[in-house]
């Protein structure tokens, strides 16, 4: 494996002296020792853990600087300088690593080379090589992934070291914040921020329950920046029915789609209420008045916990403890959303509890926000930015929706997510009403929901699946000029629950108006990915909020990539190309470029939705079969293929395919597949644990297991790239709905998923043109044929 580190830096000599000397690994006296003594002084302290005279000699000979001497023995001798081939051997175990496992004493470089980890190339250290050598080797990324220093943290090293002065106050190293604070001595908190929404319509401000976890500091003169989740699930779900998605597909009435009323999104809202005067702090003498727990928090927020970032989750309207219901998606779910950022700037109210008595300010707080979270809470994250909030100054988004209807709707149809077929709007506001789970507080509340519920269930219109103004509002897109905060996206490649062209189209929206935008694509599906260790997610990540949050300039703007993508080949192969979608393109007529039988015309019929449920076959494995070409659907597909590949093929961004159709009916759709196909050990979408518990988020905090995108051991013979379906009704826009007439041809465009897909020699570009997805689409018993014209229809591609 190869540890990247696209977060490095190295200041001048000077200034890494200076850092040295400030986390108290250098003496300030520094001028009075000698050589030799600061080595035995930096080397003792890499031992934190081990605190009597004994146990650490102990250690100090447990370490060999080559396959004759240990490190004490070492440590006793040197004068002037440092062999670099020594000090290698012990910086690898002290990284981690085993000899002779994982690297030979005789040739330290040629690991640090293998592992990609950075080295002088000295034979020899004097004074100031050695020095750089050791900053060097703090921000060296050892064997669980984190770096040297991070390690020496979680060991005690700033528990044992630093002086009262510089405890419990955060401490920046290499443009990082470093974990100077202990989980054991977090402050947890439960505060009711006031709303100026009434989305119950009992005539009251919604309050909002909101936990708080903050690390214990000095004197109340330090102030600490947030790291706020918005997380409808915190505090419990419910269980929901699904759609019923063996109905009829609709045909639609001529006309655009967006006249349709919406009457669920109406709701009072109330003028924001003046920030009181009085600055006293109820909490000051008197705990908070639930105390809360730690179920639901984020990895990433509990990682930057001990690095003196406040961790602040808020379930929104309609979860437990919270007034209102749920809206999802809605402006009211956005604006219930940013209170707490606006209560955590100064400029919004909260009290200790839910009588409104005592009011209650976030002194603690420092007014600078970030928001993180995945799936719903980045969605969340990435809605409070584009109203332009003040105190947000920045969003870390994973795998979040950039517009509802790219989620739960495509090109005019009803389109699942991945596994959760028949979910739609409805389904996750119900899922997430967890007032439901207190009796006495849903009671209160029934009528009215049910009776918004109805509401919602006729406004997202599941029968058309047209672009509506139900879904118009929920298309953060729509203000995109109103962000002022760089946002980080990560998203995986073969998530098919938050399809990648959510983060596609909020990338290319927000280049377009000069907006900040660094994303990180990986080879996963719907997945967190701060604890792999072949990228310095942490190390960028901690660089990027110490630059926005405690404003410390590290350069984080100019050393973060704009585009990091991991390459489907190698887990370890991180690419930072210049751009998502290269400007070459090729295009691939079907009639001449892939191969087929027959003539230019082919036909296929969509009647397979009995042979699916015979099948008993599930989702996923439905679309395995189907990639295979098994002989129960083969009658519901063409299948084109390239010839073998003479050299690799690098697909980037959209790729896009210009089809002649036409349908039995005066109705239709059309789905579409971009497929890999040969014989292959191909990487897994789904991470492997590499190493249980293999590392803390900070002294005495919680663990982490490491994990790993592994070669499969076994051979498939496809794997799916991209795919996409439309709506034959919605060939010009999604909310344009035109009439078909039957045996007619129609010309369409269909941008598949957005993808960076490396297709090796020897392989098979596919082509899957089909109509009803058994994992997506509505499933509709019918007996349409579909004919396309091949040789009017073609695939194109940006080539990288």
């Amino acid at each position: 494996m190869k540890y990247h580190q696209f977060a490095k830096t190295l200041p001048t000599l000077d200034q890494q002296i200076l850092e040295l000397q400030e986390i108290d690994l250098y003496p300030v006296d520094l001028a009075q020792y000698s050589f030799g003594q600061v080595a035995q002084h930096v080397y003792r302290h890499f031992l934190p853990d081990f605190r009597s005279q004994v146990t650490l000699e102990t250690q100090l000979h447990n370490l060999l600087v080559d396959e004759n001497q240990d490190l004490f023995s070492y440590l006793a001798r040197i004068n002037e300088t440092f062999n670099s081939k020594a000090f290698y051997n012990v910086a690898l175990q002290l990284l981690g690593f085993f000899s002779p496992q994982d690297f030979s004493l005789a040739d330290p470089l040629f690991a640090m080379t293998k592992f990609d980890l950075p080295y002088l190339d000295e034979t020899n250290f004097d004074f100031n090589t050695f020095t750089t050598a050791i900053y060097q080797l703090l921000n060296t990324r050892c064997q669980n992934g984190l770096l040297f220093l991070d390690n020496l943290a979680n060991r005690g090293y700033f528990a044992t070291n630093l002086n009262a002065r510089k405890q419990q106050r955060p401490l920046f190293f290499n443009g990082k914040a470093q974990a100077t604070f202990a989980a054991d001595q977090f402050i947890r908190e439960v505060v009711y921020v006031e709303s100026d929404l009434d989305t119950d319509h009992d005539g009251q401000r919604d309050l909002l329950q909101t936990t708080i976890i903050r690390p214990k500091v000095a004197n109340s003169f330090i102030k600490l920046p947030a790291l706020y989740t918005a997380n409808p699930y915190f505090l419990g779900t419910t269980d929901t029915k699904m759609n019923d998605v063996d109905v009829p597909m609709a045909i639609k009435n001529p006309g655009d789609a967006r006249e349709a009323v919406d009457k669920f999104d109406q709701f009072h809202e109330f003028s924001t209420k003046p920030v009181s005067d009085n600055q006293n702090d109820p909490f000051a003498n008197h705990p908070s008045v639930i105390t809360p727990n730690n179920v639901g928090t984020v990895t990433l927020s509990d990682f930057f916990l001990a690095r003196g970032f406040a961790s602040v989750y808020a379930a929104g309207i309609g979860t437990r403890g919270s007034d209102g219901i749920r809206t999802c998606g809605s402006p009211e779910e956005t604006k219930s959303t940013i209170a707490i950022i606006e209560w955590l700037h100064g400029d919004r109210r909260a009290y200790t509890d839910r009588s409104r008595q005592d009011e209650v300010i976030a002194d603690w707080c420092s007014g600078h926000v970030a928001m993180t979270g995945k799936s719903y809470l980045g969605t969340l994250a990435v809605a409070a930015a584009t109203t332009g909030v003040a105190g947000l100054d920045t969003v870390i988004s994973e795998a979040a929706i950039s517009s509802w209807y790219d989620y739960y709707r495509e090109h005019g149809l009803v389109v699942a997510p991945e596994t959760f077929q028949g979910e739609d709007a409805n389904v996750l506001t119900n899922e997430c009403f967890s007032r439901q789970k207190d009796a006495g507080d849903y009671a209160k509340i029934k009528a009215f929901y049910d009776h918004k519920l109805k509401q919602m269930i006729h406004d997202q219109d599941r029968e058309s699946g047209s672009y509506n103004h139900f879904w118009e509002v929920r298309n953060y897109r729509r203000d995109i000029a109103k962000v002022k905060c760089p946002i980080v996206s990560v998203h995986g490649l073969n998530d098919w629950n938050v399809k990648p062209k959510n983060v596609f189209k909020l990338n290319q929206v927000l280049k377009e108006a000069g907006i900040a935008h660094k994303v990180i694509l990986h080879q996963g599906q719907h997945i967190y990915i701060n604890n792999f260790p072949s990228l310095d997610f942490y190390d960028l990540i901690n660089l990027w909020l110490t630059n926005k949050l405690f404003q410390q300039e590290n350069h984080a703007d100019q050393i973060f990539p704009d585009y990091l993508i991991q390459s489907n080949l190698n887990e370890s192969d991180w690419q930072t190309p210049d751009d998502w979608q290269a400007t070459a393109q090729k295009s691939y007529n079907l009639a001449i470029d892939f191969d087929h039988k027959g003539d230019s015309e082919v036909r296929f019929v969509d009647d397979g939705v009995q042979a699916f449920h015979d099948s008993k076959l599930k989702d996923l494995a439905w679309e395995q079969a189907f990639i295979q070409e098994d002989p129960r659907f083969s009658q519901n597909q063409v299948v084109l293929k390239t010839s073998s590949l003479s050299n690799e093929l690098l697909i980037t961004g959209r790729p896009v395919l210009n089809l002649r159709v036409k349908s039995s009916a005066n109705y239709g759709l059309i789905s579409a597949m971009l497929v890999d196909y040969g014989e292959a050990n191909r990487l897994t979408t789904r991470p492997q644990i590499l190493e249980f518990a293999a590392r803390e988020l900070g002294y005495h905090g919680k663990q982490e297991n490491t994990m790993a995108f592994k070669q499969a051991s076994q051979a498939t013979p496809a794997k799916l790239i991209a795919k996409s379906h439309i709506n034959l009704q919605n060939r010009t826009t999604a909310y344009q709905n035109e009439a078909v007439q039957p045996e007619t041809y129609y010309d369409l465009q269909l941008p598949l998923q957005p993808t960076y897909y490396h297709l090796p020699a020897g392989r098979q570009l596919g082509l899957i043109i089909y109509a009803t997805d058994m994992g997506m689409t509505i499933r509709h018993e019918n007996n349409l044929e579909y004919t396309i014209d091949l040789a009017n229809s073609n695939l194109t591609i940006h080539q990288g």
